[in-house]
């Protein structure tokens, strides 16, 4: 049912209230100043600002003008300058240029440069954008107002064009804005030339390019050159070694500061020449010696580590030992570790799996702890796993409790507190528990301007706001935001997707234990009906099918897969036409919600009939193909030499990384489910899809 929102005094309106709703908008057009007394004095100045957005809205320019003159003069800091910045998009092409200059002035700052140069570039005022971007650096400010002064400089024939262009190309990454300026050019130059080549991913063309970048200084050649000749060798050459042996050779003649980058890239080119594991080892860990970056030792550590994993399990869990206590950034390795856990299962490595669970413990990312804790202790638990001179069962519960710390990640949280048979209670202590920053800053002006959006029912302004101030922004103010956005969801637009991204972000990094209300916004019920009936006629558990459709398109029915699936429960044509000729649909339209979650809820159930009744397996099905599902099983019992796997333990041997995260993903958001409406604990939901 379509509804609206107009605010702090006036509720929810739905369709069914038309004339209702037509003496609103008339009483918006006709008279801002009349609208909610709460509203004037709860805001005072800034009240102005909000109205003078509805007043747009409604077209009455000059009563907006009026009102975002006054805000812009009285109101608060941050509603005053939005207000500017309104103001400056009104009028006609002199009076808008006026209104930026005046902005920038009051403002001088890179955010009202940008919208300022933007308007001034967008009248072919290049002189102006010259001006006022002369103490700019085009190698580190907004690559956008880079662009514009760049752009500026050749459309103007100035002297600087040709230096400030080849510091904006060779000092940063290449985007479409450099690209666009180039093809304008005449410009001739090798090594701009070669990033242009490589950013239209002309691999082949570029590594033709590449030992001629360095015929001169090679001292002299920029970091980013480097880098890139790199990854040119990497992907349009047909003689590796070769290559590699290049990149050695250039060591001894770079900057001390390039240093890393000829390591770095012999070292990948030695692996992807293949049969030089010890060569591309040593080159990384002299990459690492020479980093000048938490991120490029991280990068190189990273590299480092797989290439033992390829030499073998032994190798890389002795590298992990030496290196784990070096790393900046832990969650950068959460993918080697991933591969890791499947490689040590698949080889039946229990013991190992329980060391490196343990030597994880303090260095890895907690959702890697968490996930080899709660693996070690369900080996242990299921008999695969002996461990010496301990009680079973006690060194199966401290792993288990250790799982329950596992960051962001809430699978291994909700699957250990059902191992632990933990109480309801004690369950939502954990599955609430924020993990937020003790340096949490709340920008109250921030919030002020974004409760403001959506008291006055300005929904269309509060998420491109929202991403200017989201880290800054508190949990109670969220849940206003996104409650509201929520209530615009009409089952058409994207207010629902905007919505969930917002709440979502939040309750990862929330200030203190968030509420049951912005919970169910992290997990909301949209497109209820449809579910409810679809779930009724297909004996499907409803929190499975939402699990499915907030994990598949996050609630957004418009969005459409790299592969081509489409809406919300992500279907490919060939599969709905299948289903539409099983359920004897003629027509059908993927794209309309209706049809989409029936089909989506039809086949979902389909695989759970087809897999004797497995929720998790269908999960699986519904991802990966049922083939590959019944072949994924079969493998996994001769791996663990059993006929009736755990499918926890089966989630984990999965050959697929995406399979497997995708089934973590459904069975949290499921569980969520189950204990927000359902009556249910997560522990009951996890046990009943995991069966």
């Amino acid at each position: 049912m379509k509804s609206v929102y107009f605010g702090h005094k006036v509720k929810y309106l739905h369709c069914t209230h038309i004339a209702l709703l037509v003496c609103l908008f008339s009483f918006f057009t006709t008279s801002c100043s009349a609208i909610s007394s709460d509203l004037q004095k709860q805001y005072g100045d800034d009240a102005s600002y909000f109205y003078g957005l509805i007043s747009l809205n409604n077209n009455d320019l000059d009563e907006a003008e009026r009102l975002l003159k006054q805000s812009s003069n009285k109101g608060s800091p941050l509603v005053s300058r939005r207000s500017a910045e309104k103001l400056a998009t009104l009028g006609n092409v002199q009076e808008r240029i006026k209104k930026y200059l005046e902005l920038y002035k009051k403002y001088p700052d890179e955010d009202a440069l940008l919208l300022t140069t933007a308007e001034l570039f967008n009248d072919e005022e290049y002189s102006k954008i010259i001006q006022l971007t002369d103490s700019i650096d085009v190698s580190t400010c907004n690559n956008q107002i880079a662009f514009y002064r760049v752009s500026s400089l050749l459309e103007k024939d100035k002297i600087e064009f040709e230096k400030e262009f080849y510091i904006w190309c060779t000092e940063r990454n290449i985007t479409d804005e450099h690209y666009k300026v180039y093809c304008k050019t005449l410009n001739t130059n090798a090594q701009i030339k070669f990033r242009i080549d490589l950013y239209k991913r002309d691999y082949q063309v570029a590594y033709q390019e590449v030992r001629s970048l360095f015929n001169e200084n090679t001292a002299s050649v920029p970091s980013q050159i480097i880098s890139d000749c790199g990854k040119a060798c990497l992907y349009g050459s047909s003689n590796i070694l070769s290559d590699a042996y290049f990149f050695d050779s250039l060591t001894n003649k770079v900057s001390k500061e390039n240093k890393f980058y000829t390591y770095f890239y012999a070292g990948r080119l030695y692996d992807r020449a293949g049969n030089y594991s010890a060569l591309s080892s040593n080159r990384f860990l002299k990459a690492m010696n020479v980093s000048d970056s938490d991120e490029d030792y991280d990068n190189a550590l990273w590299y480092y580590l797989n290439e033992q994993l390829k030499i073998s399990i032994d190798t890389a869990i002795a590298a992990v030992e030496k290196y784990n206590d070096t790393w900046h950034n832990p969650n950068y390795f959460d993918d080697f570790f991933d591969t890791l856990s499947v490689r040590l299962l698949s080889q039946h490595m229990w013991t190992d799996f329980y060391e490196v669970a343990k030597m994880c413990d303090g260095y890895a990312s907690n959702e890697v702890t968490a996930k080899f804790s709660y693996v070690s202790a369900r080996l242990i638990q299921t008999g695969f796993l002996k461990v010496q001179n301990n009680s079973q069962e006690e060194v199966a519960t401290a792993l288990f409790t250790r799982a329950l710390s596992s960051g962001t990640d809430l699978y291994y949280r909700i699957v250990a507190a059902e191992k632990l048979d933990l109480s309801k209670e004690e369950i939502s202590k954990i599955i609430y528990s924020p993990n937020a920053s003790l340096n949490f800053y709340r920008n109250t002006a921030a919030e002020n301007l974004l409760q403001g959006y959506a008291d006055f029912g300005l929904a269309e302004y509060i998420y491109p706001e929202w991403q200017n101030f989201s880290e800054v922004i508190g949990t109670d103010c969220v849940e206003k935001i996104a409650g509201f956005l929520q209530e615009c969801g009409n089952n058409t637009n994207d207010y629902y997707t905007k919505s969930l991204r917002i709440a979502s972000k939040k309750i990862n990094a929330s200030e203190f234990v968030p509420s049951e209300k912005i919970m169910q916004l992290v997990f909301p019920q949209n497109f209820h009906d449809t579910v409810q009936t679809t779930c009724t006629r297909f004996n499907l558990p409803e929190y499975l099918l939402y699990a499915l459709i907030r994990s598949e398109s996050f609630f957004n029915p418009k969005v459409v897969s790299h592969a081509g699936a489409v809406g919300l429960t992500q279907l490919m044509a060939s599969t709905a036409g299948d289903i539409a000729n099983k359920l004897k649909v003629a027509d059908y339209d993927l794209n309309d919600s209706d049809t989409n979650i029936l089909f989506g809820g039809y086949y979902l159930e389909e695989m759970r009939r087809r897999l004797d009744s497995s929720s998790i397996l269908a999960l699986f099905a519904y991802n990966g193909g049922i083939t590959r599902v019944r072949s994924w099983v079969k493998s996994a019992n001769l791996e663990f030499g059993t006929n009736a796997l755990p499918k926890d333990l089966f989630l984990e041997a999965l050959p697929f990384s995406e399979t497997r995260e995708y089934g973590r993903k459904v069975v949290s958001a499921a569980a969520l489910y189950g204990t927000l409406y359902y009556g249910k604990s997560t522990s009951e939901v996890a046990e009943e899809i995991l069966q």
